[in-house]
């Protein structure tokens, strides 16, 4: 998914714009290692000299002073399988769509997990001399010409939220941005769990395992998470309605009673994944099944070979000189009769230790169908992935959703 955002800066003067920039031109962050290109480029300017190019238009208009420039972000997921160089083209496609008629700096960062592009836009228009206005829908714009682009090339967005609530802020899109959110990993863990649960206790143990604990009460409208770096969140601030008490509510009773009317929760390709778990789970039973009735069928011919055996009789019609053969055939032959029973009596005994011991591991699924979705989680979300240390503390929730420069 693809995020923008607007990047305050405290000092506008020509020093903090050259100071912006430069950081943006660093070179072991622009420098694509894959396609060999430095992802440095420009809309209406050369990207290499912005600064100069910045600082000569708002020469010629008489208007270096005041509000010097612009910076914003678009950022990409670490999970979107996407190229430095197909994130350039496409942040210097959304420049000129959004800036029309500004020189603008595109610089796309990839040295780190989440690929990102900076855009540094003068405040002063090339060609009409008029300073560029911004309005507290501005952002909201930009966002919607980001998701239209992103959607365009087959890439993923974050899905608007029309359920009410608080907004996300500008502080939690960056900490999107950056990979940083505590509240994004809650989203992911929820996500995870669901893939694994069918009912409401299930998945209460599912987040357990993960380290969470919920208020989940008939009485609230809402579901609060507990996270394990101490942060609580309500389900109404994860900006999406699939997160919502009512949606995970009717899903996990679907999946309980499926023979129901089905009804759209925002949970169908976690439902599609929980199904493909279940069939696995279904195999994995058949398959030790027939393990079990391959070691029936070696105790079923172990038998039938000591019944051959045992029709070994002495006739007593036949004259003196082929009853004394027999004897003596019978005496050379018991020793290999004793070697075979023992032989017999050894593999009857291993497949019957093999059997007890194959059907004692086989797991009786009703009762222990909880402890085999628990090692299954503990496998799949194993404590390495799970880093709390990487929870950003410093949120605040209270802070302004909007800004507003116009100038």
């Amino acid at each position: 998914m693809a995020t923008v955002i607007f990047i305050k800066e405290g000092r506008q003067n020509r020093s903090a714009m050259r100071a912006v920039i430069n950081y943006c031109q660093q070179e072991y962050k622009i420098f694509d290692s894959k396609s060999k290109r430095r992802l440095v480029s420009g809309v209406n300017s050369d990207g290499d000299n912005a600064y100069r190019e910045f600082m000569a238009t708002k020469k010629v208009y008489g208007k270096d002073n005041g509000i010097f420039f612009y910076h914003y972000a678009q950022s990409f997921s670490p999970t979107e399988k996407i190229t430095p160089e197909q994130a350039h083209e496409i942040a210097l496609e959304f420049a000129e769509k959004a800036w029309a008629g500004h020189e603008v700096l595109v610089t796309t960062h990839c040295d780190a997990a989440h690929i990102h592009s900076h855009f540094v836009i003068n405040s002063v228009g090339f060609e009409s001399g008029m300073k560029l206005r911004q309005s507290p829908s501005t952002l909201k714009k930009l966002r919607k010409l980001s998701d239209e682009i992103c959607l365009s090339h087959g890439l993923s967005v974050l899905q608007p939220y029309d359920g009410g609530g608080k907004r996300m802020s500008t502080r939690e899109y960056r900490a999107r941005m950056k990979g940083e959110s505590w509240k994004q990993k809650l989203a992911n863990d929820i996500d995870k769990a669901m893939e694994f649960s069918s009912s409401k206790d299930e998945f209460i143990r599912s987040m357990s395992i993960l380290g969470y604990h919920m208020t989940w009460t008939d009485e609230r409208k809402y579901l609060t998470f507990h996270c394990p770096n101490g942060k609580s969140c309500r389900d109404i601030k994860l900006h999406d309605e699939k997160y919502l008490k009512d949606n995970i509510e009717r899903e996990l009773h679907q999946r309980e009673f499926p023979s129901g009317e089905k009804l759209p929760t925002g949970w169908e390709d976690s439902c599609e994944l929980y199904e493909q778990h279940l069939r696995e789970r279904a195999l994995s039973k058949a398959g030790m099944q027939r393990t079990a009735d391959s070691y029936s069928d070696i105790g079923s011919g172990v038998s039938s070979l000591v019944g051959a055996i045992s029709k070994i009789v002495d006739n007593d019609s036949e004259d003196p000189d082929e009853r004394r053969k027999r004897i003596e055939a019978d005496e050379n032959d018991s020793a290999l009769g004793t070697v075979l029973g023992l032989g017999i009596g050894m593999i009857t005994s291993a497949a019957a230790d093999s059997q007890e011991e194959t059907l004692n591991q086989e797991p009786d699924f009703e009762q222990e169908e909880h402890k085999t979705r628990e090692e299954i989680l503990h496998e799949i979300f194993g404590a390495d992935d799970y880093d709390y240390d990487n929870y950003d503390d410093s949120e605040d929730e209270d802070e302004d959703e909007g800004f507003s420069m116009t100038l």
